[in-house]
């Protein structure tokens, strides 16, 4: 993403001339070479493009949302391939995201029949036992940094079905930063280093969490003791979205999954993860392998959230259950215990069998399917992308990511698919079950319930006032203030304590309070409090409509007749 400048005075780029719209701009050319070999600056280093542009030069319409219909982004939106494209290709060979971690193989046994819910496999019948790799990595910080350093941290399963690989890719929390898929690359470039001097930036930290108000209840999570959990063995781990699990019947209802940490879900404060980073910054992978040689247990017991198509409502749920910044509230769709996920083997070469372990959500089997969440669409997309970038055609070939329990393969035929009608090896019975959006309109206008509106803060409300006990909430305080202090922006300091005015007033006043010598009065964060949740927000994409909202109704198709 570049951004175009202009001589026009007035700042709108169709009234610019011609001259501002050529290469002439952009010309790497024999003037701009000698200024940089001998040292000096062409120019501000600010932001003074009139507008962003793709690398093409052709100008973003909307920072926030990505081109949809009904709220499922298309494949047509280049602005959003191409950012996600280039984001998977900014390093070389080695993950941009997610990149410090370690895992190791286990199983993962069924505890309760669910094939009354779900035609996958590895659902179906009490004791059957699937294999399992599982990856734990901390999301923002580079392969060598301590493991207690504050990130969320991913938890990724890969099954070995009859039926194929099946990845769940998940958080030690059940909320992401964003929900719009043009921002996903944009959550992790803010959290991680300045590309000019490759030290943190916290003021691209927190321009981002001021400017997307749906990120400050998994930022509450940031900074709270999560950001820093006792090791891999001692969290949770959670599918974030909505998924679908669909029946031999063709009935489908959403679900979320929760891995709950059987050696108890336990948490460093931060002093206390500040002195492990320096004592053992591999504590996080130590603490897991020692565990695994000694044969300590290593366990999660799986559990479910069950929602009926019917309930998906937001506007009588009070939110969108499709929206990953959200949860479900467990009192409304209480956890059903469906397994346990056991690990109890280390890896032999950590290279071959964690290093090129690939994950993706695009990876499901029959029985299971994506909901109408634009993140999950676009993660089933770019995931696998950033995986042929950094492993090749072949990734799915290596042996920590092959399907050694289905079969596959050509079946002897040529290297492209093989059509005969009398002989057909598709399987038309496994096809996605159809569902309904809520219209045929190609925009990018949202379809998020909660946008623009206080409702956005609500989940968020109650982890801070009613979940936190009065520690937590004293530990949040103090985590965020000592990096927000760290902020050199006094305006990015005074909309991101909006952001958390809006969540609970005492939540942004005991944080500026821990400020030290704070150049703005808090005055001046209750003033533009009312805005807050449209920060960021271009109002012409924003939801007015009946129809702009998130729908995944049953439907039917016609069946074709001789």
């Amino acid at each position: 993403m570049t951004s175009k400048s202009s001589d026009n005075p007035s700042g709108h780029p169709i009234q610019a001339s011609e001259s501002s719209l050529g290469m002439a701009d952009n010309d790497p050319g024999a003037g701009q070479e000698a200024s940089f070999f001998s040292g000096h600056s062409l120019g501000p280093e600010g932001d003074d493009g009139t507008y962003i542009t793709n690398n093409n030069g052709t100008p973003y319409p909307d920072y926030a949302h990505s081109k949809n219909v009904g709220g499922v982004p298309v494949i047509s939106d280049t602005l959003l391939f191409e950012k996600w494209q280039t984001f998977n290709r900014s390093q070389t060979l080695g993950r941009v995201a997610h990149s410090a971690g370690s895992g190791a193989f286990g199983h993962f046994e069924c505890t309760k029949d669910m094939s009354s819910l779900t035609k996958a496999d590895l659902y179906n019948g009490k004791g059957k036992k699937t294999p399992v790799f599982v990856r734990f990595s901390a999301a923002f910080l580079g392969k060598e940094s301590p493991d207690q350093g504050r990130s969320p941290r991913g938890f990724a399963i890969k099954h070995d079905t009859k039926d194929g690989i099946y990845d769940i890719v998940g958080l030690n929390w059940p909320v992401f930063f964003c929900r719009d898929p043009v921002q996903g690359p944009d959550v992790f470039l803010s959290q991680q280093r300045n590309p000019k001097n490759f030290l943190p930036d916290y003021n691209a930290t927190f321009h981002f969490l001021a400017n997307v108000p749906e990120s400050n209840h998994a930022a509450m999570m940031l900074f709270s003791n999560h950001g820093h959990p006792k090791g891999w063995r001692k969290m949770n781990g959670y599918g974030c979205h909505t998924f679908k699990w669909v029946n031999k019947e063709g009935q489908f209802v959403y679900v979320k999954y929760h891995f709950i940490c059987d050696q108890g879900s336990e948490q460093f404060t931060w002093g206390q993860a500040k002195g492990k980073c320096g004592e053992d910054p591999d504590f996080s992978k130590r603490d897991l392998w020692e565990a695994i040689e000694k044969g300590e247990p290593v366990t999660w017991t799986a559990k479910v959230q069950v929602m009926k198509p019917e309930q998906a409502d937001a506007a009588k749920l009070g939110f969108d259950p499709f929206d990953v910044t959200k949860i479900w509230p467990r009192e409304e769709f209480p956890m059903h215990e469906f397994g346990k996920l056991v690990l109890d083997r280390n890896p032999k070469d950590y290279h071959h069998e964690v290093e090129q372990a690939a994950f993706s959500p695009s990876s499901m089997v029959p029985g299971i399917e994506e909901s109408p969440d634009m993140l999950l669409h676009a993660r089933m997309a770019f995931y696998r992308d950033a995986q042929l970038h950094r492993l090749g055609a072949n990734f799915h070939r290596t042996q920590v990511n092959c399907p050694f329990e289905s079969r596959f393969g050509c079946g002897g035929n040529t290297h492209y698919i093989f059509f005969n009608s009398s002989a057909s090896k598709c399987r038309p019975d496994i096809a996605e079950v159809p569902y309904q959006v809520s219209d045929n309109i190609v925009s990018r206008q949202s379809h998020y319930h909660t946008e623009g509106t206080r409702r956005e803060y609500d989940q968020a409300r109650v982890l801070y006032g009613r979940i936190m006990s009065d520690k937590a909430r004293t530990d949040l305080h103090d985590n965020t203030a000592a990096v927000l202090k760290l902020v050199t922006d006094p305006d990015i300091q005074t909309r991101y304590l909006a952001q958390c005015y809006c969540v609970n007033p005492e939540y942004a006043k005991a944080i500026y309070c821990l400020l030290p010598e704070p150049a703005f009065d808090f005055g001046g964060v209750e003033d533009i409090a009312e805005d807050a949740p449209s920060f960021g927000k271009e109002r012409k994409f924003m939801p007015f409509g009946e129809n702009h909202r998130l729908v995944g109704n049953p439907a039917t198709i016609p069946t074709y007749q001789m």
